[in-house]
């Protein structure tokens, strides 16, 4: 367990059947073995001085204080003579009591009936286990479960053997396997939402094993698809729209030896180098805040954290599932004692400060929180109580949450490690209603859906749009925009031109044509249909811009925000209506985005157009760069952040930093992108776009792209949550609450030139604003989570039209971690790699007052002045690097046009 409930109190009638269980212990008396740890269980007077001695004995690992209860004006806590001794050191009453023994010397007091009988039992079979069972008994029963059931029961057992039992039960002796049980009836897939459950962490708490058989045959023997018994159909639905796994004993090695040897033994076996205690606890063990407050560095410690995160094999398992199960959305690790559920909240705990947990995030971890509560207490009135995890480091549900986006539970059951079998089998059934209920709630669960957007994609269909080649890029990209946008989004598609060479022959309201009305996106054929409108679109004429703005407004008018205009254009407005007296008219909070294609557009009008609506401008000189530019708008109009925008050939890839990140692949293609995406993300859309037609490859049938998680493991089409769409010139993969890390993007072999784009969209929010001045133009970047803002410790800028310093020194900057300095100078150098000459500048950061935030929405910015030379835009390409609440990193790229 990793939380804390100092306060709690506990329920009358389950505090008198703890009572009595204690009264009637058995003393039994025995010579202990040297390497035996005795437990108590004990009273410590509650004072606020007590309570604070506790806090901060915990906090430093010395004591283990995440299991106890409080009543009468005491903690109930269970500690070893070590930790009493401690205590009394510190000034604090203890009384001691019962001892925790081992099954065979305790077997008096699973006689003791509850005084309520046995749970009362329903239409639904219960009632499946009946005595503490060591891990090979946990381990027969498991295997002839999947052995009655076979077509929904799939057995299999995890990488990483234990370090092995070294007892006095000598058939026990030696490594031991752990095993997965899934229940689904679609084990070649895993396109079904999952829950995860992982019993047994700590050799000492019995009764969570026994939770894992009895959800396992629960599932397994009252599935009867046809039923139309409530309770039965609601089985029938977990098994057949859920994939449960389930690791039935965690630490087989710890709970053998509490059974037979220790009973208050906590941790595994495992024997460290030059340790002189054995075991490590394996909650502990995971990477989140690894070796920080409420974890000890003493091997002799119960909450011993090892040398380094994932040391113990048993901790590499959970891992190892984890990252090979992307589709596992919920997860719980079934503790005791205390009646209580944890989990990482947005507040953070009493020792550690909080990684993101979003707002979002936050409601829907309280409504399956509330969902199990409430299954729990229907079965005999307890109600847990619920606290923060963000006490103890190393723990298995924060790692679960900020390691792969699962929402990580740990319920602790009963008032005692090892209670009466009566006690224990009612914790079981309270546990196991719990945990039907949040399954159910997983196949329900439904994630953050983004605000939809309403876009309007204005083309200029002129005839210099052909004449200058801009076409097949034009169309392929308005192609590729439609196909990034949500279900719940609505598009629409505006073409201007004039195609009489008289000017007074057309009517001006006719110069512009609505090829696709506004259509909500609810259904995969309206994408086809959009896309079918802008193949439709014939090009000639003359360039009446204004009239492509103002049929853009009309098909807008009336829709909330956020709502914008995209419009492209390689010419100046040389047909009325006036640009001017467009705008005059304009809707309040209507964006619109420019795009000047080519040296002939009019820079200073399309900038103009930007700048008055609160859009963004962008210099397109050729067709190739509009691949990145769509990129970044589509990031700036959903507020979608975007950490990779990049464009190579086969193997070799300039990316925004200036240097060459692809390395060798023989097995995809030339070689691969990376996309570097931060905690609390909801959804990552990755975008390959190609500059012309694949050149022909032996491996036709392979996809344009394939996409690794930064585990290594590939996303797959019939994945939860993953839609792959693939065209002629352009493939997307989106994938729904994305792991963090880095994700490998690798181009089929003979794309030739290509684009690459990753969208990531998450409560970080980035804003940049320019402010142009004489002779520079300064451009103030802010960022904020929600309503926290951010520091940006470090970053590069991409200027056009200079030289660009070689590889090998932009390589060498970045292994340095050198972030913004005004003390470094570029290295002037000629490098051309398929496009013109760039260059990476080290421009000084400077840090701006708070009132420098352009709008309020993010928190104070880093400013960077950046020369203008009054001719041609220069574009901008900035990658940002920062951290988040709690210090994990976050990544963004930007790309801006400056003009002077």
């Amino acid at each position: 367990m990793a939380g804390s409930g100092l306060g709690k109190k506990v329920p009358a009638n389950l505090r008198e059947r703890a009572e009595a269980a204690r009264e009637g212990s058995p003393r039994v008396r025995f010579a202990p073995r040297a390497s035996r740890t005795r437990h108590f269980g004990a009273r410590v007077v509650r004072t606020p001085g007590a309570e604070d001695v506790l806090r901060q004995l915990d906090a430093e690992g010395r004591i283990c204080l995440d299991h106890f209860a409080a009543d009468d004006g005491r903690f109930l806590v269970v500690l070893s003579l070590r930790e009493i001794r401690l205590l009394r050191e510190h000034g604090l009453s203890v009384d001691i009591g019962r001892e925790l023994l081992t099954r065979d010397a305790r077997a008096e007091i699973d006689a003791i009936p509850g005084p309520d009988g046995s749970p009362a039992v329903d239409v639904l079979a219960t009632g499946f286990t009946t005595a503490y069972l060591d891990a090979a008994q946990v381990a027969s029963r498991i295997t002839a479960l999947a052995a009655a059931h076979p077509s929904i029961c799939h057995l299999s057992t995890l990488p990483h053997n234990t370090a092995g039992y070294d007892g006095s039960v000598s058939a026990l002796a030696g490594p031991s396997p752990v095993q997965l049980l899934r229940i689904t009836n679609t084990p070649s897939t895993q396109s079904k939402p999952g829950v995860l459950l992982v019993c047994g962490t700590h050799a000492r708490e019995w009764i969570n094993p026994l939770i894992a058989i009895e959800f396992a045959s629960q599932l397994a023997n009252n599935y009867a698809p046809g039923s139309t018994d409530p309770e039965v159909v609601a089985i029938n639905r977990i098994v057949e729209q859920c994939d449960v796994l389930i690791v039935p004993v965690l630490n087989p090695d710890g709970l053998n030896y509490s059974i037979h040897d220790s009973a208050g033994w906590r941790k595994n076996r495992s024997h460290a180098a030059g340790a002189t205690c054995p075991g490590i606890d394996n909650n502990r063990n995971y990477e989140v805040y690894f070796g920080g407050a409420g974890s000890s560095a003493s091997p002799c410690d119960d909450s011993y954290h090892g040398a380094a995160a994932f040391s113990e094999a048993e901790n590499r398992d959970v891992r190892h599932i984890l990252e090979q199960h992307p589709n596992i959305l919920t997860g719980v690790d079934s503790h005791s004692f205390g009646q209580a559920i944890f989990r990482p909240g947005p507040a953070g705990g009493t020792y550690i400060s909080s990684l993101p947990v979003s707002a979002a995030d936050h409601a829907i971890y309280t409504a399956l929180e509330n969902t199990a509560r409430s299954a729990i207490a229907a079965v005999n009135g307890v109600t847990y109580s619920t606290g923060s995890t963000s006490n103890h480091a190393g723990t298995s549900d924060e790692y679960m949450f900020f390691g792969h986006r699962v929402f990580g539970f740990d319920f602790e059951c009963a008032l005692d490690f090892q209670p009466s079998f009566a006690l224990a089998q009612s914790a079981v059934q309270e546990v196991t209603a719990g945990l039907r209920a949040l399954a159910t709630a997983t196949i329900d669960l439904t994630t953050t859906t983004p605000a939809p957007s309403r876009v309007v994609q204005c083309i200029d269909r002129s005839g210099s749009m052909v004449a200058f080649g801009y076409v097949d890029s034009a169309r392929a990209n308005a192609r590729r925009f439609i196909d990034m946008m949500s279900l719940g989004d609505s598009v629409a598609v505006v073409s201007f031109g004039d195609p009489s060479p008289d000017p007074a022959a057309t009517p001006p309201a006719m110069r512009a044509t609505t090829e696709l009305p506004l259509t909500l996106i609810d259904d995969p054929g309206d994408y086809s249909a959009a896309r079918a409108s802008v193949d439709g679109i014939t090009f000639n004429g003359w360039t009446p811009i204004g009239a492509g703005l103002q049929r853009s407004a009309d098909l807008l008018a009336g829709s909330p925000s956020p709502r914008a205009v995209l419009l492209i254009s390689d010419g100046y407005q040389n047909r009325a209506p006036i640009v001017a007296d467009v705008l005059a008219t304009f809707p309040a909070g209507l964006r619109v985005f420019t795009i000047a294609l080519g040296a002939a557009a009019d820079v200073a009008l399309l900038q103009s157009i930007a700048t008055s609506t609160g859009g963004q401008f962008f210099s397109s000189p050729t067709a190739l760069d509009l691949h990145e530019i769509y990129n970044q708008i589509r990031s700036d109009m959903t507020d979608d952040g975007l950490v990779l925008n990049e464009t190579g050939q086969d193997d070799s890839v300039l990316n925004n930093a200036g240097f060459n990140n692809v390395e060798q692949d023989g097995a995809v293609g030339g070689g691969f992108h990376v996309a570097e995406v931060e905690i609390g993300a909801e959804r990552l859309l990755i975008s390959l776009s190609l500059h012309t037609k694949p050149r022909s490859s032996k491996r036709r049938k392979q996809p344009l792209v394939e996409v690794f998680s930064p585990f290594g493991r590939r996303v797959r089409a019939d994945d939860w949550g993953v839609k792959i769409v693939e065209r002629a010139d352009y493939a997307l993969v989106e994938i729904t609450r994305p792991a963090p890390g880095g994700w490998e993007i690798r181009p089929r072999a003979g794309v030739g030139a290509h684009t690459v784009a990753a969208f990531v969209k998450s409560p970080l929010a980035l804003r940049t604003t320019l402010a142009p001045g004489k002779n520079k133009i300064e451009l103030s970047v802010g960022a904020a989570f929600e309503d926290r803002p951010l520091a940006l410790h470090s970053g590069f800028a991409r200027l056009a039209d200079v030289p660009l310093p070689p590889p090998s020194w932009l390589s060498k900057q970045r292994r340095a971690g050198i972030g913004w300095s005004d003390t470094l100078r570029p290295v002037s150098a000629g490098f051309e790699l398929h496009a013109k000459p760039v260059a990476v500048e080290r421009l000084p950061l400077r840090r701006a007052a708070a009132a420098a935030a352009a709008d309020g929405e993010v928190g104070a910015g880093d400013r960077l002045a950046i020369a203008t030379t009054g001719r041609a835009p220069r574009t901008a390409k900035l990658h940002i690097d920062g951290k988040l609440p709690g210090g994990a990193p976050f990544t963004r790229v930007v790309t801006r046009t400056l003009s002077g």
